[in-house]
């Protein structure tokens, strides 16, 4: 499989993370990005291209699917060349079995079920019911479509996040039904999410790629696991919010491969929702540094090996909140100052 350049596959990654799926960027800006990126020596751009409210890059699998405003594959190619000249790897992100509501409007008979109230956080019209096998193999069909668009990627990231509540699993009857069925045992309905991101980086590498997920679904301190979460598997840590989310040491002991999203300092959201501020130049020079990961957690010098980089995330909860303009001028000092902590530990 193609490398972008010797020096880059050995480096850190330093990367933005960026929703497309709720926003719509221009080519125009993505490539802008990559500019600014570049001038700043960073190497990776992860691109969010699928949530509850778009889906961003041509679909030919499901092509109701597509929104209104996208790029197509051709604007995709172009990045992804345009990226490689400098440097700069574009990693494709297809989230799932949460983050799906655009799919389940065409396809509302694989809406996972739930007893009950709705849940305020994890609503079942965005969660697809992993226990059917139409609904599993359609979203191989889609990932194994983007596999082909991104196959100069070394990474394909899978979501895994804000799935269902984990902490009512009983109001779920068809995970117990599919538990008892394969595992003759109903208790085991968590072993049945842990089992789907298997399979599906299992897909991710057979294409000669790393799967990665984010971490707040995994090892949850309130659940049992008898099934094995692939060691291969590389997570993008982004929060310590709950108090079930395995801590940061968690994956490390586990074996895994960790990249720092850290919410704490680095993630940009439109409006400033969920409770967010924009990240600022002064407090990430001031605060941070690579060994600290979201919720103050701090890693040793040996655990920081197996960081394979920093990511700056843009998210849109608030899509209309902020111009391409004005977003591209927010997160240059920001920015500017994250890889400025970043070279000066890399000088140490």
């Amino acid at each position: 499989m193609a490398k972008l350049t010797d020096s880059l596959s050995i480096s850190p990654e330093r990367g933005v993370s960026i929703d497309i799926g709720r926003k719509f960027y221009s080519s125009s800006f993505l490539k802008n990005l990559v500019d600014y990126m570049s001038s700043l020596k960073m190497n990776a751009l992860q691109l969010h291209f699928s949530d509850n409210e778009g889906f961003r890059i041509e679909c030919e699998t499901v092509p109701e699917l597509t929104s209104t405003h996208f790029l197509t594959k051709v604007e995709i190619k172009e990045l992804i060349v345009y990226a490689k000249k400098l440097g700069i790897e574009i990693i494709p992100e297809f989230d799932s079995p949460g983050h799906l509501k655009r799919l389940l409007r065409i396809y509302p008979e694989w809406q996972i079920e739930r007893l009950g109230e709705d849940s305020d956080v994890f609503p079942a019209n965005r969660a697809i019911d992993i226990t059917n096998e139409q609904a599993i193999n359609k979203i191989k069909e889609i990932i194994t479509e983007y596999l082909e668009l991104f196959h100069d990627s070394r990474y394909f990231h899978l979501g895994a996040d804000e799935y269902i509540s984990f902490d009512e699993l009983d109001r779920y009857p068809q995970l117990a039904r599919k538990a008892k069925e394969i595992y003759q045992d109903a208790n085991r309905t968590y072993d049945l999410f842990i089992d789907y991101i298997n399979d599906l980086a299992d897909l991710i590498e057979s294409a000669g790629k790393t799967a990665r997920i984010w971490n707040d679904g995994v090892y949850k301190k309130n659940q049992k696991m008898k099934s094995t979460l692939k060691k291969t598997i590389q997570i993008t840590y982004w929060t310590n919010y709950n108090q079930h989310m395995a801590d940061v040491q968690t994956f490390f002991k586990e074996g895994h491969q960790v990249v720092n999203f850290n919410d704490n300092y680095f993630y940009f959201v439109l409006g400033e929702g969920a409770g967010y501020r924009y990240p600022t130049e002064d407090k990430i020079k001031n605060e941070w540094n690579p060994m600290i990961f979201s919720g103050n957690q701090h890693i040793t010098q040996e655990q920081l090996v197996k960081v394979t980089g920093t990511y700056f995330a843009i998210w849109c909860d608030f899509p209309n909140a902020l111009t391409e303009e004005e977003v591209m001028e927010k997160i240059k000092e920001p920015l500017k100052a994250q890889q400025a902590v970043l070279e000066d530990y890399s000088l140490r």
